[in-house]
């Protein structure tokens, strides 16, 4: 047995799946075996290998055992003379094993030896190697010197991020998510060290092959793709502390004369501290936003107290501020305005709000001291859903972790590979308005493709000028169909397209997921549409007051317009469009005059309600038998795409358009819109 691969896993399922596929094809001449070393997953990981890869030996755990100890059960069977072991989140080169097994056999004296990783981005995974965890070179990991001088060979020596990362060198650490061993080399140290439960085994493992008089190392002879990379930027307290505590435990057990209880006293104390300013921030994290809305309420009923009552003493509202606040916020609260989707939007500070005022109103006609503060409570409710809102506006768009208005998360996406594979999965994304690509074209290997159409969308080039594309269209998002292409290009492409910004993803051939970073997404079950029905009062409310003001004021600025294109020989007409309800309703237009000034009447239809400002496409009834989704508007998502494309789009982009636009309706959402349209 030439080669015997050990992967533990825990409820990644499809990283594993896409794991072993990738192992299939880069196997070659090899003689290799496979163990899988399941942790208790709970995502049918067990059964998924038993159905598809019934060639891996597979050892199912009753409960999560630890990294360790599941790699020690596989690895005092492996039969191989080199040993792989592998996390499921990576994704290996078809030349990955023959390369490392090769590079083993060039070197008697190398005990082990690991490759280039690289980030779903295309950027080089520090991790990849890295030195002992001296006290000096943890004090420089835990105060951060080594992010601030990365360069430094003096502070930058734990991910030795000093070093080029195409320099093949000899090192004291390889990560633990991918690294092959010489068997001899392994079975000497008697494997993992199963008092490390998680983090800090691999450091371990390393410490005694190389104490034991073997070398390792580390080459960039080939790549792979390691998907969870980023979540070693978590700043969770638990995170934190298992890192950094298996510092201390790896220096307490290799060097437990050699250094000071002093020095281990101030790496414990730097620990804790770094867990505790983790805690913190987390603490701070969840109770700002009430704290905030606590001090906007209570100035929210001060100025209502001082605009309605100015002449009253504030000891007399000594029992109304302690009392109404408290309503607002547990109305807030109940409402959902601090729950993680509902953090920062304004439906649950509207319904909050309202629950609040009725609550406060109530007091009056119960509690006879609050009698005369009921317009006060009035005043208050109109400057607590102002404040509070703006805030939240300003945050969502602003904020540092701004979350993006969603029209603005489509992300524009080119499919490499305009072949069957490509064909399937530009149809799948077509039908999940919930996953949000917008598709602008296939990018091919066969320069004969340019220019021909695949379903209605464009090969726009070859891979050789995939950067040109990504800049030329504002490309978001690359998706790979793995039908046409290998994983050496796919990790050659992007790093080659590294620092353009893009989010890589790859779709397993014929498989019904998609990879990336330390995503899933599936694209094969259409999900439940339970946001094509109507809006809830308080939508509707919000949606219908916005299309009166907007018309109302439309009305009032375009009226000299409306005159003068008269006086130019414009006329009424009327035009039928297909309502929602599917019947035709009659809009007036104007004929003749000025161009440009053709659909200015609209507003009249936008104020009576028979259309939105922004909605569906206007379909004239007689010429579409497609009932539209929701109320049609004067602009929409489908007029802006049919706008920005300079064609008709088909039906199923008209269908996927409509979709997201539901499933993300909202005020903020129509602003962009407004936005967009004027700007375009």
């Amino acid at each position: 047995m030439d080669l015997s691969i050990v992967i533990v896993n825990y409820n990644v399922k499809y990283f594993l799946e896409q794991c072993l596929m990738a192992i299939e094809r880069a196997r070659r001449d090899l003689k290799i075996e496979i163990f899988v070393v399941d942790n208790a997953s709970v995502d049918g990981s067990p059964t998924m290998l038993k159905k598809k890869f019934p060639q891996v030996r597979l050892l199912e755990n009753h409960k999560n055992l630890g990294f360790s100890k599941a790699n020690n059960q596989a690895l005092r069977l492996c039969q191989g003379r080199y040993i792989l072991l592998l996390n499921p989140d990576t994704l290996i080169q078809e030349d990955t094993l023959v390369e490392l097994t090769r590079f083993l056999e060039s070197r008697p004296k190398a005990g082990a030896v690991g490759c280039m990783l690289i980030n779903p981005d295309g950027s080089f995974q520090t991790a990849s190697r890295r030195s002992l965890p001296t006290p000096w070179v943890a004090f420089t990991r835990i105060i951060g010197l080594s992010r601030i001088f990365p360069r430094s060979p003096v502070f930058g020596r734990y991910n030795l991020t000093y070093l080029k990362p195409d320099r093949e060198s000899e090192i004291d650490v390889l990560s633990g998510s991918l690294m092959m061993f010489r068997k001899e080399a392994i079975a000497a140290v008697q494997y993992f060290d199963e008092d490390y439960f998680m983090y800090g085994e691999d450091i371990d493992l390393c410490y005694r092959i190389k104490k034991a008089g073997w070398q390792i190392f580390y080459t960039p002879r080939t790549k792979a793709i390691h998907y969870k990379g980023e979540s070693s930027k978590r700043s969770e307290l638990s995170h934190i502390a298992n890192f950094y505590s298996a510092m201390l435990i790896f220096i307490n057990k290799h060097f437990p004369t050699r250094y000071s209880v002093l020095v281990k006293l101030l790496i414990t104390v730097g620990i804790v501290i770094r867990a505790w300013f983790a805690y913190i921030a987390r603490l701070f994290k969840t109770i700002a936003a009430p704290l905030l809305d606590l001090a906007l309420i209570m100035t929210a009923i001060f100025l209502g107290i001082k605009l309605w009552l100015p002449f009253y003493q504030l000891s007399r509202f000594r029992m109304i501020f302690p009392v109404y606040s408290i309503v607002w916020l547990t109305s807030l609260y109940l409402s959902g305005a601090y729950a993680p989707k509902g953090k920062y939007h304004l439906k649950p500070l509207i319904s909050g709000a309202l629950l609040g005022l009725l609550v406060n109103a109530t007091f009056t006609y119960f509690f006879k001291q609050f009698a005369y503060s009921r317009v006060v409570i009035l005043i208050s409710f109109g400057l607590i859903v102002l404040g509070l809102g703006i805030w939240r506006v300003f945050y969502r768009v602003f904020g540092p972790y701004a979350v993006k208005h969603p029209l603005s998360k489509l992300r524009r996406a080119i499919i490499v590979g305009s072949g069957k594979e490509g064909l399937r999965i530009l149809k799948k994304l077509r039908k999940r308005p919930d996953l949000p690509f917008e598709i602008c074209g296939f990018v091919d290997f066969d320069e004969k493709n340019v220019g021909k159409e695949v379903d209605g969308t464009e090969v726009l080039a070859s891979i050789e000028n995939i950067r040109e594309v990504i800049r030329v269209e504002n490309v978001s998002d690359v998706i790979f169909s793995s039908d046409r292409i290998s994983n050496e290009q796919i990790l050659e492409t992007i790093a080659n397209a590294r620092q353009s910004g893009v989010s890589f993803r790859i779709v397993p051939h014929q498989l019904e997921y998609i990879v990336a970073k330390s995503a899933v997404e599936e694209i094969d079950s259409v999900p439940l549409i339970d946001f094509v029905g109507a809006y809830d009062p308080i939508d509707y409310m919000v949606k219908r007051l916005f299309d009166f003001i907007l018309a109302f004021l439309a009305v009032i600025l375009t009226f000299p317009l409306l005159l003068i294109n008269f006086l130019f020989g414009g006329r009424f007409v009327s035009r039928t469009i297909l309502s929602e309800n599917g019947r035709g309703r009659k809009v007036p237009r104007f004929a003749g005059g000025i161009p440009f000034l053709k659909d200015l009447p609209l507003f009249f239809s936008v104020l009576n309600g028979t259309i939105s400002i922004v909605g569906s496409d206007l379909a004239e009834a007689e010429a579409s038998g497609r009932r539209p989704f929701y109320k049609p508007g004067m602009t929409g998502l489908v007029q802006i795409k049919t706008r920005d494309r300079k064609k008709p789009l088909n039906h199923d982009e008209k269908d996927y358009f409509n979709l997201y636009y539901l499933k993300n309706r909202s005020i903020l959402t129509d602003l962009q819109i407004l936005y967009n349209s004027l700007i375009r």
